[in-house]
Formats: C-alpha cells, sequence, structure tokens
C-alpha cells in the first residue's frame, strides 16, 4: 500500500500533466465525483467543519485493521474536489501514518496561490479536523488489547504533573481514555465502542466539546449519562471547561458499534 507521501508525489505528477489552472481547477471539479459518499443522515452539525465559507461535513470511522475510512460531502462542488484530494491522501491509512506526515501538496501545486483566503483557511480547516480524528482513533498503547475496566477512577496527579501544561494530545488521549471508562449500565461495552460518541472536539484553552447519543431517545439513563460524560471529562488534567451535547440526528444503530463490541455482544 502506498504511504501518504507517495500518493502526494503521484498527485503533484499528474497536476503537473495540466497546462494551466483552467485545466486544474476542472481536474478538482472532476475528483468530487470521486468523494466516498457521507449519508445524509451524518449531514449534521457535529460532523460539519467550523472555519469553512462552504458547508463541509467529514465523518471518520476506524476498520479492524486499524486503518481510517472517511467519508466527506460539501455544498460546493469545488470544495468538495478540494476535500476529496485530501481524502486520497489519507483514505485508509493508520492514525499514526496520517500524524506523521505533512501534507503540501497545495504548496508543491500552487494551489494556495489560487485558492481565495476563505477557500485557503477551509483547507486548513479540513486538514485540522483530519488530523483531530486521527487523533481520537490513534491508539494508546497502554489501552491496547485490554477492554476498559468500570468504574475507573481518574488518576492522581503529583504536584509535579500537575505543574505541567498538558499538549493537545495529551488532553485528546486522556479524555478518550476516561470515556472508554463509561457504560451503559445495561450493557457490558463502553459507550466509545457502543457509537456513542459522534464527535469529540479539543479546542484552545483546554475546552472539549462532545457530541453524543443514546442507543434511543427513551433510554433510561437519558438524564444522566450525558451528565457522566461532562463529570469525568472535567477531571482530565488540562480540561477547563466541557460542553456535551445529546443529539439523534442520525439515530443510533448497530452499525455504529465497533467490531470488539459486536463480538462482545454476539452480534458477529
Amino acid at each position: 500500500m502506498e504511504t501518504p507521501i507517495q500518493i502526494q508525489d503521484n498527485l503533484a505528477l499528474d497536476f503537473e500533466l495540466l497546462e494551466n489552472w483552467e485545466d486544474r481547477y476542472q481536474y478538482l471539479l472532476e475528483l468530487a465525483k470521486e468523494c466516498p459518499s457521507l449519508p445524509e443522515a451524518f449531514k449534521n452539525d457535529s460532523l460539519l467543519i467550523k472555519g469553512c465559507q462552504s458547508k463541509v461535513w467529514l465523518r471518520a470511522t476506524c476498520n479492524a485493521e486499524g486503518r481510517m475510512e472517511f467519508a466527506a460531502d460539501s455544498d460546493a462542488l469545488l470544495v468538495k474536489g478540494i476535500m476529496t484530494l485530501l481524502l486520497k491522501v489519507f483514505q485508509h491509512q493508520s492514525p499514526e501514518a496520517i500524524l506523521e506526515t505533512r501534507f503540501d501538496l497545495h504548496e508543491r501545486t500552487g494551489l494556495q496561490h489560487h485558492l481565495s483566503p476563505n477557500r485557503a483557511n477551509g483547507l486548513a480547516g479540513m486538514l485540522d479536523r483530519i488530523r483531530q480524528l486521527a487523533l481520537l482513533y490513534r491508539p494508546v498503547q497502554e489501552n491496547l488489547g485490554k477492554a476498559a475496566p468500570r468504574n475507573l477512577p481518574t488518576p492522581k496527579l503529583s504536584e509535579k504533573d500537575n505543574a505541567k501544561n498538558p499538549t493537545f494530545v495529551e488532553i485528546q488521549d486522556s479524555v478518550l481514555n476516561i470515556i472508554k471508562t463509561i457504560y451503559d449500565p445495561e450493557i457490558p461495552v463502553n459507550i466509545y465502542d457502543l457509537g456513542l460518541i459522534y464527535n469529540i472536539e479539543v479546542q484552545q484553552g483546554g475546552k472539549v466539546l462532545v457530541t453524543m447519543t443514546l442507543t434511543s431517545p427513551s433510554c433510561p439513563v437519558a438524564g444522566t449519562l450525558p451528565g457522566e460524560v461532562e463529570d469525568k471529562i472535567r477531571g482530565v488534567h488540562g480540561v477547563n471547561e466541557v460542553k456535551v451535547e445529546l443529539t439523534f440526528d442520525p439515530p443510533w444503530s448497530q452499525d455504529l458499534m465497533s467490531e470488539e463490541a459486536k463480538l462482545e455482544l454476539g452480534f458477529l
């Protein structure tokens, strides 16, 4: 399988074969037809990329081999073509490979000089979201192959640890770890593997935004589970503000569960 760097090299050669920017724009419009399709149910605010002039939605999952699978859409054809260009580089790559790759295709082809400031900001926003999703799905070594235990307490930090300001990556990992300790009391699978977490976004200043759902609107823990998620995340070192949004758009289904969860519950 080609690496993201090799794919960028090949795409750069494709651009060189096009003599002018009118042809290159047309190439991007053609690429839009190849964009991995995103079901209408997922075109909602929780998957909307902020900072883009046009609406852009991006969803990611991680397959059984630990590789990222993206689906996307936009209400602007050119933007959809640019997103497809990004996904050609990062589709089916591991989270580690995505995080280790510097995307510079727009610089090598001169694309950055032919985008309006708003389009350029949108491209940066798309790249940031892809990296955030890769961080979210990046395996944490100490948890690999281990089931998340119930009622795991938040680790206490020493004064030395408290003196440190955690990085974005450290906060992201800690938030993901703590979410994997939260269970629906009626189901022996943590809420992350159950597919109840739609999006986690760590912002500047230690602000964490979580979009989640429940197995049904009438779920018995509807009044308590979002609050438990908020409380657990609030205890993570480096987190200063937490907002948990509950949504039923799209509604939860068994397709959202991880392979491990399906196996645990006898669906495989």
